[in-house]
């Protein structure tokens, strides 16, 4: 489960961009229920179940427009089947880079397929994102993708 990628520690926010809400933001909301976390979701266009209620909903027009979020205010985003199909991947993922808290991490989940491990490594990289790892076989039919906005490096303000 993608949960335990996670470090929450009390108030955590978390934002899921995704192009079809599902089950998974449901989970991370139980998850993250302890600890008063809260979960703001960027819906793109696609096939989103009616699920809970959530912090603050950013409906996305089209794949040419960045996601919506507060600049440094999340503890980590999931980007979930949206990356392949962004008409401006690299804009997009330096946007996602400046809602991101020091230290924070990007999880790609995408599709089996949808983009190699080094188109996505190499975006990351571009925008300045560290510590890129692939993890394979832990969600069926889907390519993990973590990486670490780390304090400092590059663009790390």
């Amino acid at each position: 489960m993608i949960t335990s990628l996670l470090h929450p520690s009390p108030h955590t926010k978390i934002m899921v961009v995704t192009s079809h809400l599902d089950s998974m933001t449901e989970q991370l909301g139980a998850f993250l229920a302890p600890y008063e976390g809260l979960i703001d979701v960027s819906l793109f266009p696609g096939d989103h179940q009616n699920l809970t209620s959530f912090h603050k909903t950013f409906t996305i027009k089209d794949y040419k427009s960045p996601a919506g979020g507060i600049p440094r205010d999340y503890a980590a985003v999931i980007v979930q089947d949206v990356l392949h199909l962004h008409e401006s991947p690299h804009k997009f993922l330096e946007l996602l880079y400046r809602t991101l808290l020091n230290a924070s991490e990007i999880i790609i989940l995408q599709k089996n397929g949808s983009m190699s491990f080094p188109e996505v490594e190499s975006l990351l990289d571009q925008v300045e994102f560290r510590a890129i790892n692939a993890i394979t076989d832990f969600i069926e039919g889907y390519d993990v993708i973590v990486a670490k906005k780390m304090h400092m490096w590059g663009k790390g303000l």
